[in-house]
């Protein structure tokens, strides 16, 4: 069977979507399918991509994706398949380049699974608005409607396919792991040794991007206001900038003087992310709106308990004693920060034996 898996990026600043994309393709490999994954990605990105994921390079194609060069994008597009048949083809995340892609085979006989990943919560079509309704009237809606099945990762999305009146069959999968990343160890003392940190504090981990609906706006404030009882914590920032975003948190850090407890750190990648876990006590994503995000499984794999909004759903973390489900307002996250913070040594090291056993 030739699968094809469709992405924006599956390089370094690709986030969770890069990662999602790329290990349920090697996941798929390594059980002897034929599976390529097709991007807007440039060489050197494909190359990174190769050897990050142990992927063959040959099975990673870049296609550029600028209107100014959608023509030629086509052609590409056009050229590959002569070469690469396909069954199924598995779209990841929504607009331009993958959806261009899916048509293209689509209409080439190939069936297509599409995974929104997030994109179409209420409050993600809120950002660029106007360009997404256009999006959605002359293009996106339609492949959505043909699609064979849509693949959801959330009971969220369940919702988010239905307001919007598409009628396919609905696939809820919810993102994986595999079980090399299990294993996986890194190493604390050597992360916060290369970056300075406070070695007699716990961490309190946020990892993704630096984005405006991830929800720092919210978690900054709730960390001020608990003032002396944070601390024995620091929040370490690990993510991209995403639209110039740092700047205005590291305004907020300023204004609420919390430049001795919070600290932004450069995107870390392969065993460097192994020793951000390992340096780290809980994690955190407050977000506005998700899909089913990856790092949380990450996170809670390694034995980090983890709190997070109900942006996303993850009511597990509550069933399991493995962190905390929120809702999505500064004043519950300051009132489950304090509980975090008052947890006894014994008590905070159950949560990670739960998270642990909860992936």
């Amino acid at each position: 069977m030739k699968i094809t898996h469709t992405v924006d990026s599956f390089g370094k600043a690709s986030c969770g979507l890069g990662n999602i994309s790329m290990g349920l393709a090697k996941a798929q490999l390594e059980l002897g399918e034929n599976v390529s994954v097709w991007s807007s990605d440039k060489e050197e990105t494909i190359l990174w991509a190769s050897e990050n994921y142990g992927f063959p390079k040959e099975k990673l194609l870049g296609f550029p994706h600028t209107f100014s060069v959608i023509k030629a994008s086509v052609t590409e597009i056009n050229k590959a398949l002569k070469d690469n048949s396909n069954d199924i083809v598995h779209q990841h995340s929504l607009w331009i380049s993958q959806s261009l892609i899916t048509s293209i085979l689509r209409n080439n006989g190939a069936k297509t699974i599409i995974a929104p990943h997030g994109t179409l919560a209420e409050h993600a079509l809120k950002n660029s608005k106007l360009k997404k309704k256009i999006a959605l009237s002359l293009f996106e809606m339609k492949n959505l409607e043909k699609a064979s099945v849509l693949h959801a990762t959330s009971e969220y999305e369940i919702e988010d396919f239905r307001k919007l009146g598409l009628k396919n069959p609905i696939a809820y999968i919810e993102n994986g792991i595999g079980s090399k990343v299990l294993l996986q160890k890194g190493n604390g003392y050597r992360f916060k040794s290369k970056y300075h940190l406070p070695k007699d504090k716990k961490v309190l981990l946020y990892l993704s991007r630096i984005t405006p609906k991830k929800g720092l706006d919210m978690l900054l404030p709730a960390i001020s206001e608990l003032q002396e009882k944070f601390n024995d914590w620091i929040l370490v920032i690990v993510g991209n900038n995403e639209f110039n975003y740092q700047v205005e948190v590291e305004a907020l850090i300023n204004e609420l003087q919390l430049k001795d407890k919070v600290f932004i750190i450069e995107p870390q990648f392969g065993s460097a992310k192994y020793d951000v876990f390992d340096a780290s006590d809980f994690f955190i994503l407050p977000s506005y709106s998700e899909g089913s995000p990856m790092v949380v499984v990450e996170a809670l794999a390694y034995g980090l308990p983890v709190i997070t909004t109900k942006s996303s759903s993850w009511k597990d973390l509550d069933d399991y004693n493995a962190g905390y489900w929120v809702d999505i307002d500064k004043e519950h996250i300051k009132k489950v920060l304090t509980n975090m913070v008052n947890l006894s040594n014994e008590a905070l090291n159950q949560y990670c034996n739960n998270a642990e056993k909860l992936i």
